[in-house]
């Protein structure tokens, strides 16, 4: 019997670059690497409705042949995957696990009573932060852990950080492109301070992938050339675009925000982000230390935070090596331990 099946959304065969197939392959892998490559098996969740007919077979088999079960299923899967699971383990006691993805899940828990009683019997819950942890304790769930959000990235030294001093400042976004992401607050805001100047301050670079295509290009449609889409960028790629900017611009108000896999990346290439007080992004971003916080919704804020600093570039500059060192922390070795420790 083997130590460990792994039950995620790997995409296989599929070239996928959202942030739920990137977190399960690094931790599949950084599984791998800490329990043994012979001891650790995956099972893919792509398929959509190929997958829920072929569901309850490949959970009785992972149940039947593994000591540990452990499941990182989205919203879409998670009402079908965990009390499926939680039932056929009446009969085999394994250890059952599940990773949380994102921040949607407290607000989502209330709504289906079967989960929350197939969630109480699970061995081990992983939140990504420590607010997600205590609003699923409110709900009277137990067993709940602390997994940071984690990547494998080459984090930049300190010595090879860079400095601004003048404009035109180059700022991003790197995350999904939709509207509850902040991608129209942040062109407003970068527009606004351009035109009231006279000339250019801000240029803006748009990287991720459009979930909406009419949206995006009626947004695009008319903007000067200081606003560009870059397309999607490899995450192993991240920090050698990054490290290119001034600072990240983060004013999401995404209502299933966790921890956002862009402030690691942000990090990691030494770029302070401009973030929202939403969810969970105050407890990743310490204002003014690794990064800046404005009020959701606040385009006035965010034209103010860019005049600031384009006005004194060092208060960015003086958080770029305090942003290296925290990169460190959400490496995926040090972050996958509590799922370890917790292993049959």
């Amino acid at each position: 019997m083997k130590k460990v099946s792994f039950l995620g959304h790997f995409a296989f065969g599929v070239d996928k670059a959202n942030g739920q197939t990137i977190k399960t392959k690094i931790l599949g892998e950084e599984l791998k690497r800490q329990v043994g490559e012979d001891q650790v098996d995956f099972y893919d969740t792509m398929g959509k409705w190929l997958f829920v007919l072929k569901m309850p077979f490949i959970l009785l088999h992972m149940l039947r042949n593994y000591q540990n079960v452990v499941v990182q299923p989205a919203y879409k899967g998670v009402r079908l995957i965990v009390p499926c699971l939680v039932l056929l383990n009446l009969f085999f006691h394994r250890k059952l696990h599940y990773i949380v993805l994102g921040g949607w899940l407290p607000s989502f828990v209330g709504k289906y009573p079967i989960l929350r009683w197939s969630l109480k019997r699970l061995d081990g819950m992983y939140c990504e932060t420590h607010l997600i942890q205590n609003e699923l304790k409110a709900l009277g769930l137990e067993k709940l852990m602390y997994l940071p959000n984690c990547k494998q990235l080459s984090i930049l030294d300190e010595s090879e950080l860079t400095t601004s001093s003048k404009a035109p400042f180059r700022v991003c976004t790197f995350s999904r492109v939709n509207q509850t992401k902040g991608i129209t607050e942040a062109i407003e805001a970068v527009n606004r301070i351009n035109k009231e100047k006279g000339k250019t301050i801000y240029t803006l670079d748009i990287y991720g992938l459009v979930e909406d295509e009419k949206w995006f290009r009626n947004l695009m449609d008319g903007q000067p050339d200081t606003i560009h889409y870059r397309g999607i960028i490899p995450y192993d790629q991240s920090v050698s675009v990054l490290r290119q900017y001034f600072c990240l611009l983060f004013p999401s108000y995404h209502a299933g925000e966790g921890f956002a896999a862009t402030m690691i990346d942000a990090y990691a290439a030494g770029l302070p982000p401009i973030a929202t007080r939403w969810r969970s992004n105050p407890e990743v971003v310490e204002d003014g230390v690794t990064g800046l916080l404005i009020t959701p919704h606040s385009v006035d804020e965010l034209v103010g935070k860019l005049q600031e600093i384009a006005e004194n570039p060092a208060i960015i500059d003086r958080m770029r090596p305090a942003c290296v060192k925290r990169a460190s922390q959400f490496q995926p070795s040090s972050a996958i331990a509590p799922l370890i420790q917790n292993l049959k």
